[in-house]
């Protein structure tokens, strides 16, 4: 059995080196089976027989794709539910341990019916557009049945657009569509797609522009809806009077389209004119574009745009700061702003965006830097503890923006002391995680300063110190100092069982909490306090506290009081007990000992000379925090 695994162990790595080199597991070989069909129609279901001799196990990948290990199962049939070329991968194990691949294609071709669309109008005209998609290109043939006793062929490569023309448009015929595949294929052709044809005029009144967009490069887009064969044409003007034909298109959808090298500084009205196949006319809606400037002055960035010529439909302006609404105007007449909140060198992008009902017409960028005065402090920064030896420190940097420059730094000292060293500087950063830290015995405070990009050091912020969580008892208290700048609107005290769902107590301002708990309560808890900032946005966390519903005394099995300083006190320990009785006694009954006070320990003593070596019974009595009283009792050893 040994030598078989070696074998095995050894054939692996020879076919593991093999595949490396040959690139998939289909060149290994030595596998042999049979799938039918190999071609036809998705959904598609074929059947896989093995002709592997002496195989103790064999089985398939059904989609394989050169992978080092495909997963594999037993099968015997399996059914495709999609188009696509699939490799089968045979995987067999002979019964002298070797394993064999062999791999078969299998092409699945494509069943599903086209997508079409039309349109037409009373007097018989039609035009057919089938979707130029994966389904449409995967056939080598289209046959469409007009409904009327014509029919025509599409070749691949062909338009995909069909004129047609009924004589009797008194009845509504049913145009047939299908897929089909050359002779000789596994699949004859798709399923039949049927579209019932309607002699409407085409509803013009559908053709309308939805977003109006001028570019930094000149360029203005616009956005509109669009019917499949009705000719659009694409027009601008200056004056609102005089039209510019740009361009004409007959695509159905909504559609994007370009006019080329305009003026950033002009006001351009547009519209868009088209005819259906029965000759009617419609003129769409006239929208503007809009511009803006801006320019700094004074540490401000004042902001003007254009008034929105047509006060029908207007609805607002958003103006944007780096792609952010920073301000929204309901009124038609408000055209400025100045932006104060802006950092000392700055650069930031604006545009407008007039909305009219459901249709935007948004302003090309323009980019202003900023030149400030008088820097502004730091009044948005939290300290929060994120483990053991961790402190996060996270600020809010006036005017920090991704064309905006700073440096942050950060300085600590430990709760009550006044002198405090600076611990490191960071570029374009405004988070830190501080690792020299003991977050579950002291509490640590930390000033922050920053200087911008125009070389103007802020002064340190006002120190915001970590919470420090202690437990007495069944009573947690926490420091008072401020975790977050801006103010504390309450705390929360988060209790997680040992086997229920995280629970959240607020405790308003309070700085204690008295831990409720009885017999019926989990056997262990772990205690978290949260601080949440008034302005939102921040939060800090102290460390973890954890508590035993039940107080756990400890008592050593043996101790050693000969003077070398190690274990010379027999001592129980416990720090949940209300109170304590310890007593004591020899082999004989005797009690040699006796505290009730837990940190007084015996040191294997009596009456001042040294007790015997050997073995001592113990008999405690303690009152726990849960106001339980507890007996237990145990032996010891006393070692010189």
């Amino acid at each position: 059995m040994r030598l078989t695994l070696l074998a095995f162990f050894f054939i692996s790595l020879f076919f593991s080196g093999k595949l490396q080199a040959q690139g998939g597991l289909c060149n290994v070989g030595g596998g042999d089976f049979n799938v039918s069909p190999m071609e036809g129609c998705a959904p598609l279901t074929v059947s896989i027989t093995s002709n592997v001799a002496n195989a103790v196990d064999v089985a398939y990948a059904i989609d394989y794709r050169g992978q080092a290990n495909p997963g594999v199962s037993p099968l015997s049939t399996y059914r495709y539910g999609v188009a696509g070329n699939f490799t089968i991968l045979q995987k067999a194990f002979l019964s002298n341990g070797t394993v064999v691949y062999q791999c078969k294609k299998v092409n699945v071709l494509e069943s599903q019916p086209v997508v079409a669309q039309y349109t037409s109008c009373g007097g018989g005209n039609v035009t057919l557009s089938i979707t130029d998609d994966a389904i449409s290109k995967a056939y080598d043939q289209i046959s469409i049945d007009w409904g009327d006793g014509r029919s025509q062929i599409w070749n691949k490569g062909e338009s995909l657009s069909f004129d047609h023309t009924y004589t009797d448009v008194s009845s509504s015929p049913t145009v047939t569509i299908t897929g089909r595949y050359n002779a000789g294929r596994g699949c004859d052709g798709g399923r039949v797609a049927t579209l019932p044809i309607s002699f409407q005029q085409a509803q013009l009144n559908s053709i309308e522009i939805k977003s109006v967009e001028m570019r930094g490069d000149g360029t203005l887009r616009l956005s509109y809806l669009g019917i499949v064969a009705i000719p659009t044409e694409i027009k601008y003007s200056t004056d609102g009077n005089n039209y510019v034909a740009d361009g004409k298109r007959s695509s159905g959808g909504l559609q994007p389209y370009d006019i080329k090298n305009r003026n950033l500084n002009q006001v351009y009205q547009v519209k868009l004119s088209s005819q259906d196949l029965c000759s009617g006319e419609r003129d769409s809606k006239v929208y503007s574009s809009m511009t803006l400037s801006g320019k700094s002055e004074d540490g401000k960035i004042i902001l003007t745009w254009s008034k929105y010529p047509d006060a029908a439909d207007f609805t607002s302006y958003d103006l944007l700061r780096d792609g952010t609404v920073i301000k929204s105007f309901t009124s038609i007449n408000d055209i400025t702003y100045t932006d104060e909140d802006v950092q000392c060198g700055s650069y930031s992008e604006y545009q407008v965006v007039a909305k009219i009902n459901d249709v935007t017409s948004t302003s090309a960028p323009v980019g202003v830097k900023a030149e400030i005065a008088t820097p502004r402090p730091i009044k948005e920064a939290a300290v929060t503890v994120a483990g053991d030896h961790i402190v996060t420190i996270k600020a809010n940097v006036p005017g920090a923006g991704p064309n905006s420059t700073y440096d942050l730094t950060i300085e600590r000292a430990e709760a009550g002391a006044t002198l405090f060293k600076k611990i490191i500087t960071l570029f374009n950063q405004s988070e830190y995680s501080d690792p020299d830290v003991k977050t579950n015995d002291l509490s640590y405070c930390y000033r922050i300063s920053y200087t911008n990009s125009c070389g103007q050091k802020v002064p340190a912020s006002q120190p915001i110190c970590t919470i420090l969580l202690k437990k007495n008892l069944t009573t947690l208290n926490w420091t008072t100092e401020t975790p977050i700048l801006g103010g504390v609107s309450g705390y929360d005290v988060i209790q997680a069982g040992s086997s229920t769902t995280e629970e959240v107590i607020p405790v308003q301002m309070n700085t204690n909490y008295t831990i409720k708990v009885n017999a019926q309560s989990d056997l262990e808890y772990n205690f978290q306090v949260r601080a949440n900032s008034t302005a939102g946005g921040f939060e800090s966390l102290s460390n973890i506290i954890n508590y035993k519903r039940s107080a756990g005394v400890f008592v050593p099995q043996a101790f050693s009081p000969n003077g070398d300083g190690y274990n010379d006190i027999l001592e129980a320990k416990s720090n949940q007990l209300q109170s304590f009785n310890f007593s004591v006694m020899n082999r004989w009954g005797e009690v040699v000992f006796h505290s009730n006070d837990i940190a007084t320990g015996w040191d294997g003593t009596i009456n001042g000379a040294n007790a015997p070596v050997g073995s001592y019974v113990y008999k405690m009595t303690f009152v726990d925090d849960i106001n339980q009283t507890v007996e237990k009792s145990g032996t010891f050893m006393l070692l010189r």
